[in-house]
């Protein structure tokens, strides 16, 4: 690849601005972190706090108020599946996500379509501005998301608020727009105020836009908060994001089908809201241009008169609709900011606990020794009075949160290589609590009857493996060692790398050992893969991919003063391959629940034979 002569350093600008709006603005960036997430906890606490069949008769009812009783039927069997499957707080709070970020989305939109209707220059402006949105691929947004709120479900309903605002912007100036002007000429006639004509004429007959738009921004909302689990986020994405760092279509499928459930009901029902919206246009039309009457007729009477009386009549009959509106408004704003304290409370109980405090571990999607060793530290540690936490997230998002103290743990750094470029990212705001494991190699493996056995056989024989080399994220520390490393030593610059996702990787290995093709990925040890396909690893003569590492936990700073007792064990602890191969292997190829291992942890923890029965003694 050719280098330009001259580079325009646009992301180190974008970077520079941002650090430079976190430091200036970080007050407010907590201020609307505890809007969103007192809003997200109470909801969440509203939806899983009562038993299930009373939040599917709730919801079962909306169906059928508002839409029809075949919906209410989906509704039922839908939810009811849902918890079957085990898969109900991940749906409610998923259901929480949703509408906190679709709220937060239409309060912003539709304020914003209407100065866009009103205005050509704000239009101007306002388009570019939601087609670069609209554009920007999804998982960008998370970048900034996490800058600005560190890590868990605050970012995730920033993200989605920004990913969903373009439809609610765009459908709401497209209904203004398309009334007809010679209803807004009458009002402006008979002496109608700018504003009596939009709430009176204008927003009824564009309701439908509206109403179209809103959906919209629903399922929107509904497609980010699922990729928002990369960042911590809460909900149904967290066990989509574990199936596909380990190819379980089990979990995969039933995670899926709950979001496809929740799709389809909020659906129906702001689909049924809009046809409520579209029966009604002729009503308000007739209503809207009878008020525009009034009013000037109204004027006229107390410019003859000239009675106090009765511009105070006037003055009262005229305000009635404003005053209910107010009155609504003040209802709803009470209730949103009942559900922000109430969440903030609940989220914040913990602090004045005087039993030991809660402990929240940042598990690295797709790094399964980390899996392991977290589900075994939450079961011993459980076992003497802590809470503990487990939230999957990309690498990035867990040191990113460790190091900003949103959590306390990240138990799975390879150094002095794979994780290098983090620690030196983040490194000085976290402490190292020694590595628990020295058996870590990154490798390049193949199927177990390959024409070769060491790399520097690669290039010859690159056509066997239809010149291609299967890697992981592009983000990995073992994706840069293969391209600035392996690829150049072993001159392998002829095969295909493709650097897609360790799900991928782990399909197309799959794939390819039933079928009896040759491949060759990128891969490392300890691995559960090495147990459930026929592979081996090739030999590196040249050291490309470095020497074997070490796995060292990382805790946020402050943690040895808060937790001496802790921290001294997490030093003490160590692992040897067979102990933890045996542990990895009953966790993730005995048919357990996807998301729950705390069965198969304790099970092989009791079993005869095992190397480490506590990580405490």
């Amino acid at each position: 690849m050719s280098t330009p002569l001259f580079r325009i350093p646009l992301g180190d600008w974008v970077s520079a601005f941002i650090d430079w709006v976190t430091q200036t603005f970080g007050w407010l960036f907590s201020a609307i972190a505890l809007v969103f997430g007192g809003l997200y906890n109470g909801l969440s606490w509203l939806f899983v706090s009562p038993p299930f069949w009373v939040v599917i008769a709730v919801l079962t009812a909306l169906a059928w108020w508002v839409a029809s009783w075949r919906l209410a039927v989906f509704a039922v069997f839908g939810l009811s599946l849902i918890y079957t499957l085990n898969q109900w707080e991940n749906a409610m709070d998923t259901l929480a996500l949703v509408i906190v970020a679709s709220l937060i989305a239409v309060v912003i939109a539709v304020p914003l379509g209407i100065l866009a209707a009103k205005s050509d220059t704000a239009s101007k402006i306002i388009r570019p501005i939601l087609d670069f949105m609209q554009t920007m691929p999804a998982f960008v947004y998370l970048i900034p998301a996490i800058i600005l709120f560190s890590v868990g479900v605050v970012p995730g309903i920033f993200a989605a608020i920004i990913f969903a605002l373009a439809p609610g912007v765009r459908l709401t100036e497209l209904g203004i727009r398309g009334i007809d002007n010679e209803l807004v000429e009458a009002g402006e006639s008979f002496g109608a105020s700018g504003w009596r004509i939009l709430r009176q004429i204008q927003l009824p007959l564009a309701l439908p836009s509206i109403m179209a738009g809103i959906n919209q921004v629903i399922m929107l909302s509904l497609s980010m908060v699922v990729i928002a689990a990369m960042v911590g986020a809460a909900g149904l994405g967290a066990p989509v994001v574990q199936s596909l760092s380990r190819v379980d279509v089990s979990l995969g499928f039933e995670a899926g089908l709950s979001v496809v459930i929740l799709a389809i009901y909020l659906d129906r029902v702001t689909s049924a809201l809009n046809a409520r919206a579209a029966a009604g246009p002729s009503h308000h039309t007739e209503e809207a241009e009878e008020k525009p009457v009034d009013v000037a007729e109204n004027a006229a009477a107390v410019a003859a008169s000239g009675g106090a009386e009765t511009q105070a009549r006037r003055e009262k009959s005229a305000n009635a609709p404003v005053n209910h509106t107010r009155r609504n408004l003040l209802i709803a704003g009470g209730g949103v900011a009942v559900l922000a304290a109430a969440g903030a409370l609940n989220g914040g109980l913990d602090v004045f606990s005087t039993e030991k405090r809660r402990l929240r571990i940042a598990v690295m999607s797709g790094w399964d020794e980390g899996v392991a060793a977290s589900w075994l530290w939450k079961q011993e540690l459980q076992k003497r009075g802590y809470t503990v936490e487990l939230t999957s997230v990309d690498a990035a998002a867990a040191y990113v949160g460790v190091s900003s103290g949103s959590y306390d743990l990240v138990l799975d750094t390879w150094l002095p290589e794979t994780h290098a470029d983090y620690i030196a990212q983040y490194g000085d705001r976290m402490l190292d609590l020694g590595s628990w494991y020295d058996e870590a190699k990154l490798t390049i493996a193949v199927n177990d009857d390959a024409p070769i056995t060491s790399l520097s056989e690669l290039a010859v024989h690159a056509d066997d493996f239809d010149s291609r080399l299967i890697g992981i994220e592009p983000g990995a520390g073992l994706t840069r060692i293969t391209t600035d490393a392996v690829i150049p030593d072993y001159g392998l610059q002829n095969l295909q790398y493709s650097a897609s996702s360790t799900a991928a990787m782990l399909a197309e290995l799959k794939s390819a050992t039933d079928a009896g093709r040759n491949v060759v990925v990128t891969l490392w040890r300890p691995h559960w893969a090495y147990d459930a396909f026929p592979i081996r690893d090739l030999t590196d003569p040249k050291g490309a991919l470095g020497s074997t590492e070490n796995v060292h936990s990382f805790a946020r700073q402050g943690l040895d003063s808060d937790e001496p007792d802790l921290v001294a064990w997490l030093k003490r602890f160590h692992m040897d391959a067979a102990t933890l191969a045996s542990l990895e292997n009953a966790m993730f190829n005995s048919g357990v629940d996807g998301e729950d291992y705390s069965t198969a942890v304790s099970a092989w923890s009791e079993a005869p034979g095992v190397l480490c029965r506590s990580l405490l003694s």
